[in-house]
């Protein structure tokens, strides 16, 4: 534990660097050590294999170029697997990627000086990777300090205003509004915002977070790729404070080794992650039980009915837990209502009824619903309907339960008025 000489030699360093660079950092006071470096350390990110020092008119930067054969795995997937998809196959993840051809779109991530926003965040790195001539390329931006930022900027917009689409990772709302910032300081104006722009993030929520709880990219790299990064990846919580000790002139030329590494990993995942989801979206492969759960409520929110079906008769086929099975029923459920499939719907509320009768009243509901304006059965209506109101009033005092039960017995009354007994119960 360091003794308050430390942590004040530690602040007078941060104030040093906040005065050099004009940077609001939240400077850490007793960072975590790095690993210790290799054997035979590198001496400058120059010697790293395909880096090159570029001179702009605004300044020099590095720029490193990898390129990959589509034969390259990634995990479980060759990198070209994801060519051979339909143009449109993420329309399924968003009706406006209709139109997003992966050939034709750049892969984006970024690593900054830290979350602190306004001018004070650099983006010291951009990798970028792209389909060209058979091969997947690797660029990667690095700033050596914040002025190289600027200079690298003007060559990061030339190859994104090539680009007919983006692919990436929490980059709609991180990535690209800081790059977008970061190119108006420099006097450039923002790329094109039309781009159709796939962020995995939000289907690979949708489709596991039920299953694998934390969907942040390393866990569905392992748990969903099956691909798992070296000993030596630096956590990203820790790249702003490396990248800030680079800047102020400490010799930790591998920590950079390592964050180039760290980002390069993601630009070559991306693209089997993005197969993955694509895949799993469109019913070619859903390799367990809860994802084809998962994909019925995607398709039926997004109203397409069909895939909604299927995805959840899929789910119904295999070993779900007894939860999953009444939730997948009640689904299917839902789905032929909305097609007016309504006597197949009714049998799966009742065997979802059948299954656990004290889960949930909205089988009892929609099967009240069906007797009464449907069959013109009001008895049976009924029938349903009181025992929802039981389920209900047997739950803990709360806003839902109040809420609930005004409803079925506002539907209790009209049932009894149908049938001409006034208010008594039945």
């Amino acid at each position: 534990m360091p003794d308050l000489h430390d942590r004040l030699e530690r602040l007078r360093q941060a104030g040093r660097l906040q005065r050099r660079f004009g940077l609001k950092m939240a400077a850490e006071l007793d960072p975590p050590a790095p690993k210790p470096p290799a054997a035979s350390p590198l001496r400058d990110l120059r010697d790293l294999p395909g880096m090159e020092e570029v001179t702009s008119p605004a300044g020099r930067f590095l720029l490193r170029t990898l390129r990959f054969d589509l034969d390259h795995t990634q995990g479980q997937l060759r990198l070209g697997e994801l060519l051979r998809l339909p143009v449109g196959s993420a329309a399924l993840a968003d009706a406006e990627l209709v139109a997003l051809d992966f050939e034709q779109a750049v892969f984006l991530d970024t690593e900054t000086s830290g979350l602190v926003g306004g001018a004070g965040t650099i983006v010291f790195l951009t990798g970028v990777g792209r389909f060209e001539d058979g091969q997947y390329v690797v660029r990667q931006y690095f700033a050596r300090d914040p002025a190289e930022e600027g200079a690298y900027l003007p060559h990061l917009y030339d190859l994104l205003n090539r680009a007919r689409g983006v692919v990436s990772f929490n980059g709609k709302s991180f990535d690209l509004p800081l790059l977008r910032s970061r190119f108006i300081l420099a006097g450039l104006p923002a790329p094109d915002l039309g781009l159709p722009h796939l962020d995995l993030l939000h289907p690979a929520r949708r489709l596991w977070r039920s299953r694998l709880g934390a969907c942040n990219f390393g866990h569905l790299e392992q748990r969903v790729l099956g691909h798992h990064r070296g000993a030596d990846d630096v956590p990203s919580w820790l790249i702003p404070s490396l990248w800030l000790r680079f800047a102020a002139g400490a010799n930790n030329v591998d920590d950079m080794a390592r964050v180039l590494q760290h980002n390069l990993d993601d630009i070559v995942s991306m693209v089997p992650l993005a197969c993955v989801v694509c895949r799993a979206l469109s019913g070619i492969a859903a390799p367990h039980p809860a994802d084809w759960l998962a994909l019925g409520h995607i398709h039926l929110r997004e109203g397409r009915l069909t895939e909604a079906e299927a995805a959840f008769r899929g789910a119904l086929k295999d070993d779900l837990a007894p939860e999953q099975r009444f939730e997948a029923m009640l689904g299917l459920a839902a789905a032929l209502k909305r097609m007016r499939r309504l006597a197949e719907a009714v049998r799966w509320w009742e065997q979802a009824i059948a299954l656990d009768p004290a889960r949930d009243p909205e089988p009892y509901i929609e099967l009240a619903k069906y007797w009464e304006w449907e069959a013109r059965d009001p008895t049976t209506a009924l029938r349903h309907t009181q025992a929802a109101l039981t389920l209900v009033e047997g739950w803990p005092r709360s806003y839902a339960r109040s809420q609930w039960l005004t409803e079925l017995e506002h539907r209790r009354l009209r049932l009894l008025a149908k049938l001409g007994a006034g208010t008594e119960t039945l």
